[in-house]
Formats: C-alpha cells, structure tokens, sequence
C-alpha cells in the first residue's frame, strides 16, 4: 500500500507541522525558559524532517514518481490510525492564548506523533532505517516529558 518513499513523506510532514506548531507556540507564550524550549523543540523538528529527507533519497521504490501521498493512501493512514489529532496536511495553527493549553496541545501533538511512528516502523525496511526512527521516536518522547514536566511547574 505505502513505498518506503511515501511514508518519509508523511514522516517528513508531520515534523514540519512539529516545526511550525513550535514556532507558533513562540509568539504564545511569555516565560522565557518555555519560549527557550518551543524554539529548540522547533529546531529537533527541522533535525528530523533532514533525516527523513535523506532516508527518502537512499529509499529505493519501484514507483519512481516523487509527487505527494496519494489521497487514497493518506485516508488509509488516517482511518488506521483512528482518532488521533496529528495531521498528515498542513497544519492549521489555532493556538490557545494560554500557556498550559499551548503545553498540553504539544504533549497531545508528540504523542501523536510517537503514535504515528509505532504505526509506520513495521512498514520500514533495513537496519539503519529501522534504527534512525527508532532513535527519532525515542526523542519524541523525550519532547513529551520535557513538555509535560514544564506543565507540572505551571500547575
């Protein structure tokens, strides 16, 4: 259903939507300890979708197109994964003004994201693939306890 160059795509997209989600969180948030945090979570995002670039070009497909995930293939995606809010489109940023509310949409959006990870590991092929999001997912939820320990001291 997926080739492995698809689903770098969709890896690749949900970090940008990571990226940008942080970097609007910026202009949210006034403590400067959490905006020192949202900017570097921004930048481990950017770190990834690289790897997930180079990843992508080493994949080799039988389908040599390169354009976007199929429709067909992103709903399959979406109906596996069930109700979970992470975004394989452009994310729409509508952030709460609040700082906890800014906290626990990105505790939401990481595990998300780890989640969406668990789905494709079984679909990835090779060991050094296989390792990097397995290294990937593992500072994902490095994110989410650092997020969620930033929350505690807000509470």
């Amino acid at each position: 259903m997926f080739t492995a160059s698809e689903l770098f795509d969709l890896a690749i997209q949900v970090e940008t939507n990571g990226e940008r989600f942080y970097r609007c969180a910026l202009n949210r948030v006034e403590r400067d300890s959490l905006k020192g945090l949202l900017g570097w979570l921004a930048d481990q995002e950017v770190r990834h979708k690289a790897t997930f670039y180079e990843l992508k070009e080493k994949a080799h497909d039988e389908v040599t197109q390169s354009g976007p995930v199929s429709l067909q293939s992103r709903e399959a995606l979406r109906a596996a994964m069930g109700r979970h809010a992470f975004s394989l489109d452009d994310l729409e940023i509508d952030l709460p003004q609040d700082e906890k509310d800014v906290l626990q949409a990105a505790i939401a959006f990481e595990e998300d994201t780890i989640l969406f990870f668990e789905f494709i590991a079984p679909l990835i092929s090779g060991p050094g693939p296989v390792s990097t999001l397995e290294n990937i997912k593992k500072e994902e939820l490095n994110h989410k306890l650092l997020l969620t320990k930033q929350l505690s001291e807000l509470e």
